[in-house]
């Protein structure tokens, strides 16, 4: 067996979308409002003023002093000027120095610091551009007690980094203790260059649900550090999520922190890790966490992030869009509209933005047959065994299969266990049921069944006695839209066959409703006539309108390319003419109207209305070449959109105040460059009572309407045994 996939026609697992996404994705360079007014404040040694870094006015409080250069020599370069340096690593706005010491280690001048930490936070409380405050100096005075406006700071809107101590305990200092359960704090401990906690670094203990470790050391070289730098390093990166998204809080900004740790220690929220390590930016800032939204309004939409949970980063999960092969090629497989899907700006659960190419997450929904509904067709009868009731000219069959998605083509039937529509197993329970009301009228019910059995041309010929109706690949050759777009549903119909049994007529129901990952919905009501010339052949006419809830022309419910409703009004002719006994020439034409009310939440708007038609001939024989054989072959065009239009639009931009900007086209759905032919074949033959032998081909030229990215052809053969 051998099949040449098309470009985007992906159907991982979400688990496979979520790791893919989360290495693909690019933070989303925008500017918004008030970026660059936003600052991070240090409480330190002060900073070179020679150093050229982004530096903001701030206030010597140890010496009251306008004068903020570094009194320390530590490092060579003064323990508030790495301080700068590092948080300077991954923020680009301004560093605001406040000096709260001389640079003493000693605890003689802890009275003076404890001072001059407590005049900066009340500065620090008066200034709304500094969003970030980061305790990167940790003796006595700063560190080793609490300090009175915390609580003040906390409601303010500020995010807390406090340093948890280079003291080698299991618990940090006393300022992360007392202040760690106040919104927006968070406390930080050391680790090398690996992520390995330095010895002297305070483990996490009571703090460890806010407790985060990045890299303590002052450059790559060093070989000592502490969490003064750590602090740094979590402080500037706070204020490049800040930058990255001035509309989140400032307990949000440290909750995107902590999902985007690395788990270290034991599994989960440790007392020693906490939440686990930071080793860059990049850790956090391309960090898709929960969910990702592609936004589909123009304001900025509202962040409802997720509950904290333990340590361990998180993951951008993205559900498959379904999308109807008739609207696949315009808007998704032709050059100029596949592009705008490759940079498509989604938002994850805090509201931040990053780039996808949406297109690595569709399924086209063309007509391919799917593995199970394949085997299904290949069964004795589509209801496998059943009983009949008595005196109520009843009959009732059932059939129970324990198969996987529906949606498996052979493709995936080959892949690794695990993926998306291999697992689960599900168990599928059909029902059907004939009842003779009079000598004229029939009723047939069925639960989840295969719509085109009761309802499609080739249901009109006499089934093999052994292989059923017919085999083709697709399983949609000589099908009407009306029949539906999934393989299984639930129908009802009402058959009136006049007395000279050459005309009946039936009224028909089909109902789709597929609770999974698409959420397909939709309901037909059919009305068709059939006359039967000779016992060599007859015709038949379908007229009806299938409505579909959220989707169109076999889309999902579910995505932004979803819609509100579309009702497609359509007309069915078909045919057959036996040539020699055994063997029927077999064709089925039909056009359809779709009006479709777009979806709120979609990129496809205000479309026009669309015009569609679809063709199939072909040729079936029994016992052809020998007793208990079958042949098939069909040469047909699936529906093509010959008319019709919609806007487009995508978002692929932040604007300066945040909101959403897109990229806005009017799409001639028609304008595609090819039309899809498929030619399938199959031969079946019984070598004996148990044994079947088969072989299927199906080509289709330029599938889904566009010739750029080849043909595709599948090639089978099986060999089946009966029971």
């Amino acid at each position: 067996m051998s099949k040449k996939p098309l470009p985007r026609r992906t159907n991982p697992t979400l688990t496979k979308l979520s790791r893919a996404l989360v290495t693909s994705i690019g933070l989303f360079g925008v500017t918004l409002g008030d970026a660059y007014g936003q600052q991070i404040a240090l409480l330190d040694s002060g900073v070179d003023p020679s150093r050229g870094f982004n530096i903001a006015p701030g206030f010597n409080y140890y010496e009251n002093t306008n004068d903020t250069s570094d009194v320390s020599d530590r490092e060579g370069e003064g323990h508030g000027t790495v301080s700068v340096r590092v948080a300077s690593e991954a923020f680009s706005g301004e560093i605001v120095p406040f000096v709260v010491t001389d640079g003493d280690l000693t605890r003689s001048n802890e009275s003076q610091v404890r001072t001059a930490r407590d005049n900066a936070l009340a500065d620090i409380l008066g200034r709304s551009n500094i969003r970030v405050v980061g305790f990167t100096w940790g003796t006595e005075g700063v560190s080793g007690t609490a300090a009175p406006l915390m609580g003040d700071l906390s409601r303010g809107g500020k995010v807390i980094a406090i340093l948890a101590g280079n003291e080698f305990g299991a618990q940090p200092n006393t300022l992360s203790t007392s202040s760690f359960n106040l919104p927006g704090v968070i406390i930080v401990g050391a680790t090398d260059a690996d992520g390995v906690l330095l010895p002297e670094s305070n483990r996490a203990g009571t703090t460890a649900e806010r407790y985060v470790a990045a890299i303590g050391l002052p450059n790559a070289g060093a070989t000592r550090g502490g969490t003064s730098w750590a602090t740094a390093r979590i402080s500037g990166i706070a204020g490049a999520v800040f930058l990255q998204n001035p509309n989140l809080t400032a307990d949000e900004v440290v909750d995107v922190i902590l999902q985007s740790a690395e788990d270290r220690g034991a599994q989960g929220t440790d007392p020693v890790y906490g939440r686990g390590v930071i080793l860059s930016a990049e850790q956090v800032l391309n960090n898709v966490i929960g969910p990702i939204d592609v936004p589909t309004d123009p304001e900025t939409p509202p962040v409802t992030p997720p509950s904290s949970g333990g340590g361990g980063g998180g993951g951008g999960g993205a559900a498959i869009l379904l999308v109807g092969g008739a609207l696949a090629g315009a808007i998704l497989l032709s050059k100029k509209s596949s592009t705008k899907l490759e940079k498509t700006l989604v938002l994850d659960s805090y509201g931040r933005g990053f780039q996808v190419d949406l297109n690595d997450h569709v399924e086209i929904n063309d007509g391919a047959m799917h593995l199970s509904q394949f085997f299904n067709a290949m069964q004795h009868k589509s209801i496998n065994t059943g009983f009949e009731v008595p005196g109520m000219k009843t009959q009732v069959a059932f059939s129970a299969t324990a198969l996987a998605d529906p949606r498996v083509d052979f493709i995936e039937y080959f892949a690794s266990p695990g993926d998306r529509g291999i697992e689960p197993i599900n168990t599928n329970l059909s029902l059907a049921m004939t009842s003779e009301l009079s000598e004229s009228l029939a009723m047939n019910a069925a639960y989840q069944v295969d719509p085109s059995r009761e309802l499609g041309a080739i249901g009109d010929l006499g089934s093999h006695d052994e292989f059923g109706n017919s085999s083709f690949l697709s399983g949609t050759a000589f099908d009407s839209v009306l029949s539906g777009f999934a393989n299984q549903a639930d129908t009802l119909s009402f058959n009136y066959q006049q007395r000279d049994a050459k005309t009946s007529y039936k009224l028909g129901f089909v109902s789709v409703d597929q609770p999974g990952a698409y959420q397909q919905q939709s309901l037909s009501t059919i009305l068709k006539a059939s006359h039967e010339f000779s016992d060599r052949g007859g015709i038949a006419l379908k007229f009806g309108q299938i409505e579909e809830r959220g989707s169109v022309l076999g889309g999902g419910a579910s995505g932004v390319l979803g819609v509100e409703k579309a009702t497609t009004y359509a007309l069915d002719l078909s045919g057959n003419i036996k040539l020699i006994d055994g063997v029927s020439l077999v064709a089925n034409y039909g056009v359809g109207r779709t009006e479709v009310e777009s979806a709120d939440k979609s990129l496809l708007k205000d479309f026009s209305t669309l015009s569609s038609d679809w063709y199939s001939v072909g040729l079936i024989g029994n016992n052809l070449f020998r007793a208990k054989d079958q042949l098939g072959l069909a040469w047909s065009q699936p529906i093509k959109i010959q008319s019709g239009a919609v806007n487009y639009s995508v978002p692929d931009s932040r604007l300066s105040n945040g909101d959403i900007g897109f990229n806005t086209e009017r799409i001639n759905l028609s304008d595609t460059n090819a039309t899809e032919r498929n030619l399938e074949a199959y031969y079946r033959t019984m070598l004996n009572d148990k044994w079947e032998l088969g072989g299927f081909v199906s080509y289709r030229q330029n599938p889904n309407h566009v010739s750029d990215f080849g043909d595709d052809t599948i090639v089978m053969a099986t060999l089946r045994l009966w029971q």
